[in-house]
């Protein structure tokens, strides 16, 4: 925070005299009022004994409210405010099992913060932005999946000079983690390969399903390097190309160093064509993890190492019907490699999860010694009405150690999961989105499965 106020304080004395020049009081006259109201309901229920204690649900309301003011001479301020808030309070508390703590911050309460907390600067085809924000990168991004987003406190320059191209470097301190985070265990085998750190946490407690529920302190900004390995670092830096000069391709590179901890490397390669009629996209994707410095071996006694790769095919199908028609397949696979951290699996403590096959829930694609699968379609039922279908299989082998048999042996795992999600943009009120999910997973954590639906309601202004 004592970042963004020095780097606000130098922003602006440089351009007071110049925002002066312009009215600096027109410029918060015509600030521009946004965010998101958002009502969330889930509802678990888990299959077999074992489990059925842990079934459970909630219902919130919550979101994002701030503004950001108009442009002067291309300087721009914004904050913004989250919050989510249980609706059925006499359940709230931290103590009850049976209430869902995605939806909630730290011990299942309500919680409200400053989540955006910038500067953005644009001059011709460069665009700065400083402070608290929102980004969406491949290996670091918001992972929107529950009430509240992860968010990031740092610096990101975007330039366009070069025709079809696009420039991106950037450097991050500190990251809050959203709600989805407390549907993990601190430092558990799972959180960590599923977009999610140690949260602070100076342990390790490298189990495969953990040992309870982390309590990851929801909406407060730690550094980096603390909220994924407990040890705290220099920060992430990240530079990134995109490039879409040649036609109907588009590619993409990012490189994220981050210090003291690992280099994650992030290619990916668009080519859309015309078959027939039928719009096809074929793509392909990269993941390549390589250790730097001790910290993560200090922590956790080895070191990372792990490369992922992915291909899919989509097919946009013109049907008399049905609108916007798709049918897609893709198909991943690990590395193994028993002298590294989870003996070659991807390790993913910020948010970054870009997989093509991952289930809505499911994330075991980037376990080592996986091959994994999915086939899914989605079409319009009528016009603003959505439905998408989806399957996904994963293999998991038995190098990856994750599933022990009665007599304490690694054997292969098998999970699967199939989704539905309906998703209506409502033309009688405007910037109104309204969701229904459901999940059904089967052997997600050894033994474990169970069916998950969520009712979700957006209003953006």
């Amino acid at each position: 925070m004592k970042k963004i106020l020095l780097a606000a304080a130098l922003l602006s004395a440089t351009a007071s005299q110049t925002m002066a020049a312009n009215d600096l009081e027109s410029a918060f006259k015509e600030s521009k009022v946004m965010g998101q109201f958002r009502a969330f309901y889930i509802d678990r229920n888990y299959d077999g004994a074992t489990f059925s204690r842990n079934d459970r649900s909630a219902f919130a309301i919550g979101g994002k409210f701030g503004f950001e003011t108009a442009a002067v001479n291309g300087l721009k301020f914004g904050i913004m405010a989250y919050s989510t808030n249980g609706i059925n309070t006499n359940r709230m508390g931290g103590t009850n099992p049976h209430l869902d703590p995605s939806l909630f911050g730290k011990d299942r309460k309500s919680v409200t913060y400053i989540g955006q907390l910038y500067l953005d600067y644009k001059y011709q085809n460069t665009a700065v932005k400083i402070g608290r924000q929102e980004i969406n990168t491949p290996m670091a991004g918001m992972d929107d999946a529950r009430m509240l987003p992860n968010l990031f406190e740092g610096a990101l320059i975007t330039n366009k000079d070069i025709p079809k191209t696009t420039i991106i470097a950037g450097h991050f301190w500190n990251m809050a983690y959203g709600t989805f985070a407390n549907a993990y265990s601190a430092c558990s085998y799972l959180s960590l390969q599923s977009g999610y750190g140690c949260g602070g946490y100076s342990g390790s407690n490298l189990s495969a399903s953990g040992l309870g529920l982390a309590k990851y302190d929801t909406g407060n900004f730690l550094n980096m390097g603390k909220q994924a390995i407990g040890k705290a670092n220099a920060g992430v830096s990240v530079i990134a190309v995109i490039y879409e000069g040649i036609p109907n391709l588009k590619l993409q590179a990012w490189d994220y160093y981050a210090w003291d901890m690992l280099n994650i490397l992030y290619l990916q390669g668009d080519y859309t064509l015309k078959l027939s009629d039928v719009k096809t996209t074929l793509s392909a994707q990269y993941i390549n993890e390589t250790n730097v410095g001790n910290n993560i071996k200090n922590v956790f006694g080895k070191e990372v190492g792990a490369n992922l790769f992915g291909a899919k095919v989509n097919f946009n199908i013109p049907v008399p019907v049905v609108e916007n028609f798709n049918l897609y397949a893709a198909y991943s696979q690990t590395g193994k490699d028993e002298g590294k951290l989870f003996n070659g699996g991807l390790f993913t403590p910020w948010g970054g999860t870009p997989g093509f096959v991952q289930g809505t829930v499911t994330r075991l694609g980037y376990v080592a010694d996986t091959s994994a699968w999915k086939v899914g379609t989605s079409f319009d039922i009528i016009k603003g009405l959505n439905l998408h279908l989806a399957y996904s299989y994963f293999n998991v082998g038995s190098k990856a150690e994750y599933y022990k048999d009665s007599s304490g042996n690694f054997k292969t795992h098998d999970a699967s999961e199939t989704n539905w999600d309906l998703t209506w943009k409502c033309r009688l009120v405007k910037n109104l989105e309204l969701r229904a999910r459901g999940i059904y997973t089967w052997n997600f954590v050894p033994g474990q499965n169970f069916t998950e639906y969520r009712l979700i309601a957006n209003y953006n202004f």
